[in-house]
């Protein structure tokens, strides 16, 4: 039997303790979710970005072109960690974030796009909530109050402009490789807000693509390292979504594992 990436077999008897645990012992890095966003998420999207709410997200990993055949030539290879960086075409906004836990509210964590210590700050020293963004997008704020979750940590838009791309890379925290659980299918949920035609986030071994469908919903193994490129004539909005596994949410993933290998996949799963 085969499941995942095509040489990920396994031979009977197989039990896993969790979902994560399966998906991650078969190389399923993505699994759908059966749901469609509403397309007001495009509008408010672009209204916060047009209100100058977006910041530029880590230019280190930010590939930098000269020319457009530059951008199209990426196609073909490996997004490679040596190639000249420092472009200014990724940018991301947070509509819940955290700020100093001194502070008065927390408005003004949108620019707050990276995990706390990437702002000098500790996680036992912020507090988290919604952010100014949300005023200019409360059809996405209410979708996602609504949304199964416990506890949100980061929720953000991610805007990959034209003729820009990411380096080969994985997401996966300094402790989650201590620990040994770089792939985790349930760290992180994505929103295709906007995927043009001309654009990929794709895995660095194999090529294969996340296949996004504008509105739809994606869980992502963010421990899959996997680059990203734009060669468009259009932004690429993406929201991804961090904090809030419940028992709600856990129901969710299981429909969708399901759904993407047939209900026999349960026997294999402590659920």
């Amino acid at each position: 039997m085969v499941h995942g990436a095509a040489n990920n077999v396994y031979t009977k008897p197989y039990k896993a303790g969790n979902i994560v645990e399966w998906c991650r012992d078969h190389d399923v890095w993505y699994l759908h979710i059966d749901l469609e966003i509403p397309e007001v998420f495009l509008e408010e999207a672009e209204a916060v970005y047009d209100a100058g709410f977006f910041v530029e997200h880590r230019t280190c990993d930010t590939l930098k072109f000269d020319n457009e055949k530059e951008v199209i030539d990426q196609v073909s290879k490996r997004h490679d960690p040596s190639s000249p960086r420092g472009g200014n075409g990724w940018y991301s906004s947070a509509i819940h974030s955290f700020v100093h836990e001194d502070a008065k509210d927390t408005g003004m964590g949108w620019y707050h796009t990276m995990n706390p210590s990437g702002h000098g700050l500790t996680e036992e020293n912020v507090k988290w909530g919604w952010t100014e963004a949300a005023e200019l997008a409360p059809e996405t704020k209410r979708w996602l109050e609504e949304f199964p979750h416990k506890h949100y940590r980061r929720l953000r838009w991610m805007l990959l402009k034209p003729g820009s791309g990411i380096i080969d890379h994985d997401d996966a925290s300094a402790e989650r490789k201590q620990e040994g659980r770089i792939r985790n299918i349930a760290g992180a949920i994505n929103l295709a807000i906007h995927h043009p035609e001309k654009c990929y986030l794709r895995r660095s071994d194999t090529r294969q693509e996340l296949p996004y469908k504008n509105f739809g919903a994606l869980w992502f193994d963010n421990g899959t390292d996997h680059e990203v490129l734009n060669y468009s004539d259009e932004n690429r909005y993406i929201m991804i979504m961090h904090g809030g596994f419940n028992k709600e949410r856990k129901e969710l993933m299981k429909k969708s594992l399901v759904k993407q290998f047939g209900k026999d996949v349960l026997k294999e799963i402590d659920v």
